[in-house]
């Protein structure tokens, strides 16, 4: 009796240790994924955004320029130590350049807390609210933060997802590059 108790408990304990495996090795498959819309390669979806008093900007406003789309949330932990690189590191090196754009969206956000949150922070980031994730859906559809870069033609040259130094850094060294060439220097 003990020892088909014991044969009994095993293979429940066997058939609960499959099926964890089958669960970690599906779950892993998922890491993976960026739950990417568009990608390296792809001509910069079609949007419009509200910047302010009603006004609205759409992206083919900046045909012809570089453009860094920058998506992030106030409450997002990686997206508040990356956005001081963001103005350091690229709005204030290339704000004066007529080739360069640059839009930081709040998804999830409104304008108004958006605005809250760049003077809390003292960012001087064209920053603007995506509330409805609108424009963060022709994008991606989880996880911030995330970056883009378009080249003057409209592709998408750059994407990443998640925020480190190193990144950043190759984020920046394709954008000097980038502006410098539609310069013409």
């Amino acid at each position: 009796m003990v020892l088909k108790f014991k044969t009994i408990t095993m293979k429940i304990f066997f058939h609960r240790l499959a099926i964890l495996f089958l669960f970690s090795v599906f779950s892993l498959s998922l890491v993976g994924q960026g739950f990417d819309v568009v990608e390296k390669g792809d001509k910069v979806p079609e949007f419009a955004i509200e910047i302010e008093d009603g006004k609205t900007l759409n992206i083919s406003d900046y045909e012809g320029s570089v453009v860094f789309i920058n998506f992030f949330a106030t409450w997002c932990g990686p997206c508040r130590k990356e956005l001081p690189f963001l103005q350091k590191d690229v709005w204030d090196k290339y704000k004066t350049k007529d080739n360069f754009k640059l839009m930081a969206i709040g998804r999830g956000h409104d304008q108004e807390e958006v605005d809250t949150f760049k003077k809390e922070q003292g960012f001087q980031i064209p920053m603007y609210g995506d509330k409805d994730k609108s424009v963060y859906t022709k994008f991606a559809t989880r996880y911030i933060p995330r970056n883009y870069i378009i080249d003057a033609d409209g592709e998408i040259v750059y994407a990443s997802q998640g925020f480190s130094k190193e990144e950043f850094e190759k984020m920046v060294d394709l954008l000097d590059l980038l502006i410098l060439d539609e310069a013409g220097q």
